[in-house]
């Protein structure tokens, strides 16, 4: 008996620390132009957006208390639509803001106590004012007497020079810092930056901060990007059908497969993707063919007799004998690490990519899936 008490009060002892090891963020303040509304805050990881929590503001007060590891860009979103970002970190916080200024843009000199927008806010001063110094020193290249005076003009060129390292001297040097991940990886998105680039910022990155979430998450985007390019191994796919089915990409091996990745837009531009779609399954009815949609919540439809529009969402079609998926808002995993264009990818009987195609030719592909399926 002694030894189950002895026992029992080791565990306590060795729970208690963990507790109070455990990281969390409270965040206190008011949003001007509200009355008893609800706020909802939102966690960006970099590649999928979170409900973390809402609260129901009084007068335009309200607190969020949460468990934070790490610092991590939040979006507030309120009635309206109106949104706002921030750098939340596991630290107590104040928000002070009127509804005006959400503007889904970064809410500046707003968020008090967050280290990790306080870093945030300082690249982007300095950022401010390195770009007046280029501005400056551009508009001094163009006066003629400088032109003509080649010692001024190189020491102006190499100034540039200079200036144009302030990036990727202050990734380096805060490292260490979340919010350097995530300007990367919105760079990156931007399509500012290569992969190669990418690459390389990450051989740093990792070093300064291992265990960061936009930095594995960035490594993450990185591996499958490069094995979609090089013809790996597709990536798994585990969603339900247009008809409700369950589905899962390594199930279907042992046979190949087309996965035909398209984007949804008005009912009459879609229909030349349908059409598509049956021309290879009449031709190829031994092939399995999965339709896959990328649709969004904003696509709207008109009610016919009305200038009212409703969500559009599409309906199974036998008649194109495929298996038909929809990535609303990109729902299926993999679709976030495509570009919007078309994407047909076909794949060997163990799920192997051994053909990609990015622009929409149906003649090509036709060639490309004959030419590879007598091969198999």
């Amino acid at each position: 008996m002694n030894k189950v008490i002895c026992l029992f009060l080791l565990s306590i002892t060795l729970t208690i620390p963990t507790l109070a090891q455990q990281k969390t963020f409270t965040l206190q303040g008011m949003i001007g132009g509200l009355q008893e509304e609800y706020i909802y805050l939102y966690k960006h990881d970099g590649e999928t957006k979170e409900l973390v929590d809402s609260v129901k503001t009084k007068n335009g007060e309200f607190k969020f208390e949460s468990p934070c590891e790490q610092a991590f860009v939040a979006e507030f979103m309120v009635a309206g639509r109106k949104a706002g970002k921030a750098f939340l970190s596991p630290t107590k916080m104040s928000l002070f803001v009127h509804k005006k200024d959400m503007n889904h843009k970064f809410l500046i000199g707003k968020l008090k106590g967050s280290p990790a927008q306080d870093r945030y806010e300082d690249f982007q001063a300095k950022l401010s004012e390195n770009n007046k110094q280029k501005l400056k020193i551009a508009e001094n290249l163009e006066i003629p007497e400088i032109q003509s005076d080649s010692i001024k003009k190189n020491q102006f060129m190499k100034e540039y020079a200079r200036l144009n390292q302030f990036k990727d001297e202050y990734y380096y040097k805060y490292a260490s810092s979340p919010v350097i991940a995530y300007l990367i990886y919105q760079e990156y998105f931007a399509a500012k930056r290569s992969l190669e680039y990418i690459k390389e910022q990450l051989k740093t990155l990792k070093l300064a901060n291992p265990n960061g979430m936009y930095v594995n998450n960035l490594q993450k985007r990185v591996n499958i990007i490069e094995t979609l390019q090089n013809k790996g191994q597709f990536p798994e796919i585990k969603t339900k059908t247009l008809d409700g089915k369950e589905y899962q990409l390594s199930q279907h091996k042992g046979k190949p497969i087309l996965l035909y990745i398209w984007r949804a837009w008005k009912e009459d531009q879609n229909q030349k993707y349908y059409d598509d779609i049956q021309n290879i399954t009449n031709t190829f009815p031994s092939l399995e063919v999965v339709s896959l949609i990328r649709n969004s919540s904003y696509n709207m439809i008109r009610i016919p007799g009305t200038y009212k529009g409703k969500t559009w969402h599409p309906g199974p079609r036998p008649e194109l004998n495929c298996i038909e998926i929809e990535s609303l808002d990109q729902s299926v995993e993999i679709v976030r690490f495509l570009d919007r264009g078309f994407h047909a990818f076909l794949l060997d009987k163990d799920g192997k990519i051994i053909y990609h195609q990015d622009e929409l030719n149906t003649e090509v592909l036709k060639s490309q899936i004959l030419k590879h399926l007598s091969n198999l």
